[in-house]
């Protein structure tokens, strides 16, 4: 663990403790929910398909959500889902932005997300946007590390397009200044014979291989094609990155003056430094261009022609159902989805039963009721599951336990100490993990994927069980912690069951296993139980929270 003056110095860093901050009270409902809600007279679902149902498309089950989706089923579940309004990041950064003592730092809007994340009412859409920050990558750890409010503003309107077309997705991140500022295309402009420039090329290959269409040739139900030679077919070449970044030539601030391309900034008044990016002609290559397969622009086009006709280019290849649906199913439901459950999902995303090619909420509701997420027998097939990525694993356990700061607050200001990942914060465009990584040894050996594993080894391991340890004992044991901004687990609930072993372990196989809790992990927590029967309530209690979610079957989501 690290020291206090260690976080203390980390703190200041990332912006210290500033006072004006958005807080649980401020923003949702004050004080831990009814933390015993009885299960619905006549339930739709059973509490176990119920929980595994928010492991999958929330940030973890608490008691009380479960009992309303048991009472709602799944399809309203998922319609009140989409249509709850979307919590932003943007207010909370606003009334920071209004103590003027305080300025903006990268905690100010990492505290705001786990706020969110944790306690925000539209649970599918913030886990729809994680996802999503997952696939259409910036980051702040290159060039963006002084961009907070861009950042927050990035991750909102990922937030409020959860649920819409991808098409429209895909020109929102196409034109946010942040995608300009960390893939190139901010102020990219047309070749310059005299000066021996050329367009960047960085965005026109990321868009490409990461966030549409991938490196080669699909099915529908994501399998490679394969040529006369059993070799997959590339789906573009270096000729086809360099038409596309001709393409994206000529885009700067919004509001810039024709004849300022390259000193324009957010300080002028017609500036807008966080609104869609705008052409200036200018600097935008009109040359004709040849794009996916063939399609041809012709020359003379503006910037915005020639970039409405390259998003329609790639939204139309058929490779965009599979590679968009099998991410979104690795993300929400499991590692390695069968062929023909991409394909049942794929065939969604290319036409939601109206015409309607890419609506992403079509797209999540048939990944979530599809029978390969919900029917318990696939839980049988060994290769089914996915491991939990640590942010996730350690928000479940937040929820679980209705947690809760003595201010309010959120201040986990640096998750990236022990969870090795912060929202918008990866180390690449590759994110934390590719889609496609294999943990060498018996999982590639059987072809496999492992995408998290990518970012688990004997000294994450460790480090994770380290900072679950700590969030878990946080405030108990009559300690008082150094920071009351961070959140501690409210276990009241719990500690009435202390004395009765069996009870407590069915509660917490609800909530914490949604019902999959093994009987090797309920015979350790017994006997657990059992050797410590001396000590507090509290340490027995803890000591049996900390020992289940290091367990197999919680790290691994089923």
């Amino acid at each position: 663990m690290f020291s206090r003056n260690y976080l203390l110095l980390m703190a200041l860093i990332w912006g210290g403790t500033a006072g004006a901050f958005c807080t649980s009270d401020s923003i949702f409902k004050s004080g831990v929910e009814n933390m015993f809600s009885p299960a619905p007279s006549n339930p739709v679902m059973t509490e176990q398909a119920a929980g595994r149902l928010m492991y999958q498309a929330t940030f973890g089950p608490k008691l009380t959500e479960i009992r309303h989706l048991q009472a709602l089923g799944v399809d309203s579940w998922i319609t009140q889902q989409i249509n709850t309004p979307a919590t932003l990041q943007e207010p909370c950064m606003q009334a920071i932005l209004a103590n003027p003592a305080w300025p903006l730092y990268q905690n100010s809007r990492m505290e705001s997300w786990f706020l969110n994340s944790a306690e925000a009412p539209d649970q599918l859409r913030q886990r729809m946007a994680f996802a999503l920050s997952e696939i259409f990558v910036v980051s702040d750890a290159a060039s963006l590390g002084n961009e907070v409010m861009g950042l927050a503003k990035y991750y909102d309107m990922l937030a409020i397009n959860a649920f819409g077309n991808y098409r429209d997705l895909l020109e929102d991140v196409t034109l946010n200044t942040m995608m300009g500022f960390y893939l190139g295309m901010f102020r990219n402009a047309k070749a310059d014979p005299s000066q021996g420039t050329q367009p960047d090329e960085n965005y026109a290959r990321e868009i490409l291989q990461l966030f549409s269409i991938g490196l080669h040739q699909l099915n529908l139900d994501g399998t490679e094609i394969l040529d006369i030679d059993d070799n997959p077919i590339p789906t573009y070449d270096q000729t086809t990155i360099e038409n596309f970044a001709r393409v994206f030539t000529g885009w700067n601030y919004a509001g810039c003056p024709e004849n300022n391309w390259m000193w324009c900034n957010p300080t002028e008044p017609t500036v807008d430094a966080y609104a869609p990016m705008e052409p200036i002609e200018s600097y935008h290559d009109t040359d004709a261009k040849t794009l996916l397969n063939g399609v041809q622009i012709a020359a003379g086009q503006t910037a915005y022609q020639d970039l409405t006709a390259a998003l329609d280019n790639i939204f139309n290849h058929p490779n965009v159902p599979p590679f968009i649906s099998k991410q979104l199913i690795q993300r929400f439901v499991t590692s390695n989805p069968s062929p023909a459950y991409v394909q049942r999902v794929a065939g969604v995303f290319v036409d939601n039963g109206a015409g309607v090619r890419g609506d992403l909420d079509a797209v999540i509701r048939a990944i979530l009721t599809d029978d390969e997420a919900s029917n318990p027998s696939h839980l049988n097939n060994p290769a089914y599951g996915k491991l939990k990525e640590p942010l996730i694993r350690y928000l479940n356990l937040l929820r679980a336990f209705e947690a809760r700061s003595p201010t309010g607050r959120y201040g986990n200001w640096n998750p990236e100490f022990g969870y090795l990942q912060r929202p918008l914060g990866s180390p690449s465009v590759f994110n934390f993990f590719k889609p496609g990584y294999q943990l060498p040894g018996p999982i590639r050996n059987q072809g496999l994927v492992s995408p998290e594993f990518q970012i688990t080894s004997e000294t994450t391991v460790i480090s994770v069980a380290n900072e679950m340890n700590e969030a878990i004992n946080r405030g108990h044991h009559l300690v008082t912690h150094w920071n009351d901004n961070m959140p501690r687990l409210q276990l009241q609930r719990e500690l009435l069951l202390i004395n009765n072993p069996s009870a407590l372990l069915d509660h917490l196989d609800l909530l914490l296993f949604s019902g999959q809790m093994s009987a090797q992990t309920r015979a350790t927590g017994l006997n657990l139980l059992n050797d410590i029967s001396q000590e507090p309530d509290i340490t027995r209690l803890a000591s049996l929270i900390y020992v289940l979610v290091l367990s197999p079957d919680f790290v691994v989501q089923r």
